[in-house]
């Protein structure tokens, strides 16, 4: 009896020393899992503890702003008050349909409160809450003075709404040099190299079109950053730290002045055309307008896409610079050209042309000098054909010349290639042998009055009159005079570029310049419109006949240069489409533009 019980105790010993065994085994396996977790492994965790809720958000800087040469704000930067949600002091406990529903009751009640929609739906709070919780979200923007005084007596009682004021972009000019100045629009992050070193990104502005475009790096700075905690939904917590600063944006100064560029504009309003003023000396835009144009402030923040449309079908096309962008046959504006050609292929100035009003071709073609009414203009020397813009004149030279040394002229001038321009611009069309495999003496003739295949920008057409004036020099058409930091102080200059050289002497430039004098100055000169008391004004005027049937039309320009009091020369090229003549229509408007150069004592 004795010995079973001692069995039976031996065997209960026996089971509570395994089952300690076990507990204690089962403990020390917990034991050094922990101490693998809070002392191998301790600093990986706190690495990756660190990277999941600490978070960098961009802080983009305040956009530079652009001045003209005469020191007027063309583009800077206003302040946009807006209603924004702290979408992470709204949020309920419970669903996230819970604090959706919170979050658009509250909407609600600030659109009753200033009488305007929001546009904020269910799924626009469900997209920030996904991808920019730790970020306000914009519920109203532009707030004028009454609705922040109405939606300020209602915010204490909206837990999270906070009113805000961020710099957007703003045009004091609106329409004013608009093709010159460009807009902006926002920036897509996904064009950003940096992109990955924030984890919520602010984006900013970048531009779209013009100086806003071609300048866009200097113009937005250098964007600052915060550090934030995070919770687990990604709403902030907390700031940690001081906020890295945005670095200030570069501020822009252009050659364009806004006196003369809003006179070219008005000189154009109802027009469809375009005016380029130059500095004939360096190249220097003074005024580049294209009319129809369009206001800028309609892309801030951003364009509807109904008004775009609209002025995209508009008629005149006011989304094309047409100074630049547009190329058009040049009618007799060219016949300099082809003086400069004659004179320098070795031909006599003193060669006389017998115009009887039409230089025919074969049996049945003719092509008219628009003298013909009158019977001609009889006989005429180079000089005068320039004055009085004698077709038969031009298409004799041009015959004896050829395509092949009217080409070679016309390249030298920059028919055919870009200006070196800052902006968008067309080559336009050289008249050229290799371009037409079967070129006749008929094109010839045609190209030899500016007619047929031949296509001029109204800036290359500046671009070569600034040369004639100047002794040659074909100059890259300057719009951007400097860039400077407010807060840096740093400055850089960009001076003027040459392209090139016209193909000219000195000798044949006199007598070209001497045949457009008498153009504007003389009683039977074509441009004598142009002319302007007391200053020395030189000019050529043409009417391109253009398209066929119905649609037939002109295209009416004037080009020139003048030498005001203050001893500077400055070129023009006008372009009015379908206008009634170049003397008619064009050449008065440059002779507004010769005043007020003159009245500012340019």
């Amino acid at each position: 009896m004795n010995s079973e019980v001692e069995s039976k105790d031996l065997q209960i010993l026996l089971r509570i020393m395994v089952t300690a065994f076990v507990i204690m085994l089962m403990l020390a396996m917990i034991l050094i899992k922990l101490w693998n977790v809070q002392v191998i492994s301790g600093r990986e965790y706190n690495e990756k503890a660190s990277r999941q809720y600490a978070r960098n958000i961009r802080v983009p800087a305040v956009r530079g702003c652009i001045y003209s040469s005469d020191g007027q704000l063309l583009a800077g930067n206003r302040p946009c008050f807006e209603v924004l949600f702290h979408l992470s002091e709204m949020n309920l406990a419970g669903t996230r349909k819970k604090s959706v529903e919170h979050i658009l009751q509250e909407v609600g009640r600030a659109e009753r409160v200033l009488s305007r929609a929001s546009g904020v739906t269910e799924e626009a709070v469900l997209n920030h809450m996904k991808y920019f919780p730790g970020i306000p979200m914009a519920v109203f923007k532009d707030l004028n003075q009454a609705e922040l005084a109405k939606i300020a007596e209602v915010s204490p009682a909206i837990p999270g709404l906070e009113l805000s004021a961020e710099a957007t972009r703003y045009y004091p000019y609106g329409s004013l040099g608009a093709h010159l100045i460009g807009y902006t629009g926002p920036r897509d992050p996904t064009t950003d190299e940096n992109r990955s070193e924030y984890f919520y990104y602010l984006p900013d502005s970048a531009g779209r079109s013009g100086v806003e475009k071609a300048f866009d790096e200097d113009l937005r700075g250098k964007p600052g950053k915060k550090l934030v905690i995070v919770n687990h939904r990604g709403f902030v917590h907390e700031v940690v730290g001081e906020p890295t600063p945005a670095e200030p944006a570069s501020d822009i100064e252009l050659t364009m002045d806004t006196r003369l560029q809003a006179l070219s504009e008005k000189l154009l309003s109802n027009l469809n055309g375009a005016i380029v003023l130059l500095d004939a000396g360096d190249g220097s835009v003074l005024a580049m307008a294209s009319s129809p144009g369009y206001d800028l402030n309609n892309f801030v923040p951003r364009i509807s896409s109904r008004r775009y449309r609209y002025l995209l079908n508009q008629a005149g096309h006011p989304f094309v610079n047409k100074a630049a962008q547009g190329v058009y046959m040049p009618g007799s504006v060219i016949k300099p050209l082809i003086a400069i050609s004659y004179l320098e292929n070795g031909f006599s100035p003193d060669d006389i042309v017998d115009c009887d009003g039409a230089t025919p071709f074969g049996s049945t073609s003719r092509i008219k000098c628009w003298s013909w009414r009158s019977g001609g203009h009889g006989p005429v020397s180079l000089v005068k054909a320039i004055e009085v813009s004698c077709n038969d004149f031009f298409i004799e030279s041009g015959m004896k010349l050829g395509v092949d040394r009217i080409s070679a002229t016309m390249a030298s001038a920059g028919i055919g290639s870009k200006t070196g321009f800052l902006l968008p611009e067309n080559d336009g069309l050289l008249p050229s042998r290799d371009q037409w495999k079967n070129w006749t003496p008929y094109d010839t003739a045609l190209i030899s009055i500016g007619q047929g295949k031949i296509l001029v920008s109204p800036l290359q057409a500046a671009s070569y009159a600034a040369a004639i004036a100047n002794g040659g020099l074909l100059w890259k058409p300057r719009l951007v005079r400097e860039t400077r930091n407010p807060s840096t102080g740093e400055k850089k200059i960009f001076p003027s570029e040459l392209k090139g050289k016209l193909a000219a002497s000195p000798r044949t430039l006199s007598l070209v310049r001497e045949g457009m004098s008498k153009a504007v100055n003389e009683p039977e000169g074509s441009a004598k419109r142009a002319r302007v008391e007391g200053l020395e004004v030189c000019g050529k005027t043409g009417t391109a006949e253009v398209g066929s049937g119905n649609n037939r039309h002109k295209n009416t320009w004037f080009i020139g240069f003048v030498k005001t009091s203050s001893g500077r020369t400055y070129a023009v090229a006008v372009l009015v489409l379908r206008g009634e003549s170049g003397g008619g229509t064009s050449a008065p408007l440059a002779a507004r533009l010769f005043e007020k150069l003159e009245e500012l004592e340019l």
